[in-house]
């Protein structure tokens, strides 16, 4: 059981202030959320108590004690785990080399590993085959399988960043399970989310953090939603209907017939227009990302029609796709939107290349403009 207090903790970024200053306790045994607007430092805080970044001002006492986590080996001796947003395995080996990592050392038993990495998962009540590869996992099972990670250090401090945006509402309620779990072993949690209703559900107090700096913290029972929307944004936020809920239709820009996929979805229809937004829900495995990746002509076995400004699109074929307007960003930006080896002019100029290059030359000055043109 341990209570920790940040004192006055400030990081800089190139060209960012992440953190100003910020300050407040975290009660021990509490589940205690963090929230703010995208950049206002949530994640950098966790980050900094796993041990992951170190604060270039400041303190952080653990227990009434000043703790340096220098790694996050260090803070892991100190008792601290962290659940990141961005899931951070090694996608080469299996669920249960990754769950038991830092312990392989000279020859390995692998089957008293896979029986360690089944009991981790079977605490947090994930049914997931450690056998395979973390590279065969969805990214919601990744996040179980970081969150069983976390468990099985036996951590005083947990940190979760996000921790439901990639699990389905079952997952998550098994999550909820698990953190009332938690705090009745006395263990400490800091819950970084965007998701009031969760946070309201699960936390006894929060912070609310704003532009890097502290804004306020106080007990989940003295505020409300509304209250911490006006904190979080610095200003009163008056909830009315979209105005483009009232607007009329465009003109069809996209059209799916009967689009098919065996094992994976069947008979999809839907048009969209124009200044439309069409959203896609259901539970892990109901085939959204599945049909997204169909549209785009991913899945060479996908049947049926796709029709882009009123032509039908070559199935299979991400050329056609690309030529009618058509891009993809994936669940899993890291691993499959982005070739993280190369800099940000490269990658987002990557899919354009022909457009750039004479000869098998890029076109540096022209690729620097088009990717800043971008960026603004």
């Amino acid at each position: 059981m341990s209570s920790i207090a940040f004192q006055n903790i400030t990081k800089r970024f190139p060209g960012v202030l992440a953190l100003d200053g910020v300050s407040f306790a975290v009660e021990q045994g509490s589940c205690h959320a963090l929230i703010g607007e995208n950049g206002a430092g949530k994640s950098t805080i966790g980050t900094i108590l796993a041990g992951v970044y170190t604060a270039d001002q400041g303190s952080i006492l653990l227990d009434g004690q000043k703790v340096h986590p220098a790694d996050p080996l260090a803070a892991r001796k100190l008792g601290i785990a962290m659940v990141h947003q961005e899931l951070a395995f090694c996608p080469n080996l299996t669920v249960a080399e990754n769950l038991c990592l830092g312990e392989l050392s000279g020859w390995v038993n692998r089957t008293a590993m896979r029986e360690k990495a089944r009991a981790m998962l079977a605490e947090i009540g994930a049914d997931i085959d450690v056998s395979r590869l973390i590279a065969e996992l969805s990214t919601g099972q990744e996040q179980m399988v970081q969150i069983a990670a976390a468990l099985g250090t036996n951590a005083r401090v947990i940190i979760m960043d996000e921790p439901t945006s990639s699990l389905s509402e079952g997952e998550s309620r098994h999550l909820f399970q698990l953190l009332a779990q938690l705090k009745n072993r006395g263990i400490t949690v800091i819950y970084v989310s965007h998701r009031m209703e969760e946070i309201f559900q699960l936390c006894d107090a929060i912070t609310v953090l704003r532009d890097g700096r502290h804004v306020i913290t106080e007990k989940i029972s003295e505020t409300n939603p509304e209250r911490v929307i006006q904190q979080m944004v610095g200003r009163e936020v008056v909830f009315q209907t979209p105005a483009h809920l009232h607007k009329a239709l465009g003109k069809e820009l996209l059209r799916v017939e009967n689009l098919s996929s065996p094992g994976k979805f069947s008979g999809i229809n839907f048009t969209l227009h124009a200044g439309e937004v069409l959203g896609f829900a259901g539970l892990i495995g109901a085939g959204r990302s599945e049909v997204a990746q169909a549209i785009f002509g991913l899945d060479a076995a996908a049947t049926g029609k796709v029709f882009a400004h009123g032509r039908e699109l070559k199935p299979g074929s991400i050329s056609a796709a690309l030529a009618a307007g058509i891009g993809l960003l994936p669940e899993d930006r890291k691993r499959l939107g982005l070739v993280l080896s190369m800099n940000c002019r490269e990658n987002t100029t990557l899919a354009t290349l022909p457009r750039l290059t004479n000869f098998g030359f890029v076109r540096r000055k022209e690729e620097r403009a088009l990717a800043q043109k971008y960026a603004d």
